[in-house]
């Protein structure tokens, strides 16, 4: 079996929620509360927007205005993730929950940190929870941490019940599609692979070479060299700036010549049969 390169960013991105909406309260905003949600806008824009010195300055203002905002202190959390610092991070997500319960996008956040620190049985238990929240609109990533939990526990048929569940709540949640091409491809299940990365190259993740590259790989062990040669130059020719690209030229040479070698196997073959006099039938 050819080699499959571990190539989707860690699981942690994937799972990172910001939340996009300051309130839904109907009551009427203080004017630090209309502050609060300029600079909450502000600093979430610029958090998706991977801006996260911005992003940081702007929700600290928001926070100072609206210590109690949940939401606020969710995507505070993210901003300092991002900025490297954990701990912190860390603090103002248990906040966000403690302030409301109700913020399953905050557990996801922390489950997700606990779970990267190995912190395994914390992070189930906030998983657990939500995967309880019958309207958590993000119930799809909740799933997909779940499998990925499941994985560093060894146990790959949770995993994959949960992938599947992933899949099932968001069908175009390519992370989840990637994760179940891998896991057929460590179990030599080519066709489902293929099947698995050629979801994942839609959705959301339209414009990454990965489950491109991944379905020319998948190809090759299925022993279709002619299709994994033009899914290569697929990926050469959308996603040339990347190492992607590089990569498939390997691959597109290595079929090449391991098709100039079976070509000239079979005509040294031939030719020994041929001209061989004690040779009266070849044992195919």
């Amino acid at each position: 079996m050819t080699m499959m390169i571990k190539v989707l960013p860690l699981a942690i991105l994937a799972a990172m929620m910001v939340s996009a909406c300051s309130t839904n309260s109907l009551a009427p905003q203080s004017v630090d509360e209309k502050r609060a949600e300029v600079f909450y806008e502000r600093g979430t824009s610029e958090l998706v927007n991977k801006n996260y010195q911005s992003a940081l300055s702007n929700l600290l203002e928001a926070k100072k205005l609206t210590p109690k905002n949940s939401k606020v202190r969710n995507n505070l959390g993210m901003a300092y993730y991002f900025r490297d610092q954990v701990s912190l991070a860390e603090v103002e997500l248990k906040e966000a929950i403690d302030l409301d319960k109700g913020n399953s996008d905050a557990r996801l956040n922390l489950g997700s940190i606990l779970m990267e620190k190995n912190q395994l049985k914390e992070a189930r238990e906030l998983f657990v929870t939500n995967e309880k929240d019958l309207l958590f609109v993000n119930q799809h990533r909740n799933y997909y941490n779940l499998a990925l939990l499941n994985l560093k526990e060894g146990d790959r048929r949770e995993a994959f019940i949960y992938l599947s569940k992933s899949v099932k709540e968001r069908n175009d949640y390519c992370q989840a599609h990637y994760k179940l091409g891998e896991l057929y491809y460590e179990e030599y299940k080519f066709k489902q692979a293929y099947d698995s990365f050629k979801e994942a190259g839609k959705g959301t993740c339209v414009s990454e070479p990965a489950p491109h590259y991944q379905m020319g790989m998948a190809l090759v062990n299925m022993n279709r060299s002619e299709d994994a040669k033009r899914k290569f130059q697929e990926v050469m020719e959308k996603f040339s700036s990347t190492r992607f690209a590089t990569l498939s030229s390997v691959q597109i040479k290595k079929l090449s010549q391991s098709q100039e070698n079976q070509s000239q196997t079979r005509a040294n073959t031939t030719e020994i049969i041929q001209e061989s006099p004690t040779v009266e039938t070849p044992n195919f």
